[in-house]
């Protein structure tokens, strides 16, 4: 039984949570489109810990959803959990982004063959795994170049239900009969707390300072549109 600050920013959602015994206590989320993770999480995380009345010294460990997303906002919460347990002498839970949004979805879904959580990458690509109804992973997370993966010749056999912020691009390819499109919010912290107590009770922890996020691609750096100094 142990007491988990939960985090996770890899998305447009910056979410916190503190769980005890797989259960989420508290929760404070902050959504922007144009991603907050670097101004918010550490306010989330100041303000939770007032309203929950507890120090962050309470803590049993630290958990982090470990990607894939956003390259940015996961770098973000990755130097935030690996500072705290440097500091607190503290162990590390890394949870799969996919795996987390797929335990909190199938709890309540389960008339599917198979399960495509997703989330929305560069144009014409979702970050995306596959599970079945026996909540055992088929694909491993993978980057989907969604004209090029043959979503037919599963349909053709099973019943998949897809889920997640990319659920827009892949319907523009696949309009199979068993295809079923329900809707789901960002990943949310409050997915991490039954994972990490799971992987607390069995002393699965990752080591700080090697630990680095599930990216599956490499970072682009774009120009930036503002001008900085100017022409005169």
């Amino acid at each position: 039984m142990a007491l988990i600050l939960c985090i996770e920013t890899s998305s447009k959602n910056c979410s916190v949570v503190i769980s005890q015994n797989g259960s989420t206590l508290f929760l404070k989320e902050k959504y922007d489109e144009h991603y907050c993770h670097g101004e918010q999480l550490h306010v989330l995380i100041e303000n939770i810990l007032i309203e929950a009345k507890i120090d962050i010294a309470d803590f049993d460990a630290f958990s982090l959803s470990a990607g894939p997303g956003s390259y940015t906002g996961l770098r973000i919460g990755s130097a935030a959990v690996k500072g705290l347990a440097f500091a607190l002498n503290k162990p590390v839970i890394a949870v799969g982004t996919l795996e987390s949004m797929f335990s909190g979805f199938i709890n309540k879904n389960h008339n599917y063959d198979l399960f495509f959580p997703n989330l929305d990458s560069r144009k014409g690509e979702v970050y995306a795994a596959m599970y079945d109804m026996h909540k055992k992973e088929c694909i491993a997370p993978f980057c989907c170049e969604i004209d090029k993966f043959d979503f037919n010749s599963i349909l053709a056999k099973n019943s998949i239900c897809f889920f997640g912020p990319g659920n827009q691009k892949i319907r523009s390819v696949v309009s199979h009969k068993n295809a079923s499109f329900l809707k789901m919010d960002y990943p949310s912290a409050d997915s991490l707390s039954f994972l990490s107590e799971h992987k607390f009770q069995n002393n699965n922890f990752v080591d700080p300072a090697y630990f680095e996020p599930m990216y599956l691609k490499n970072f682009i750096a774009t120009k930036s549109k503002k001008k900085v100094i100017s022409d005169t």
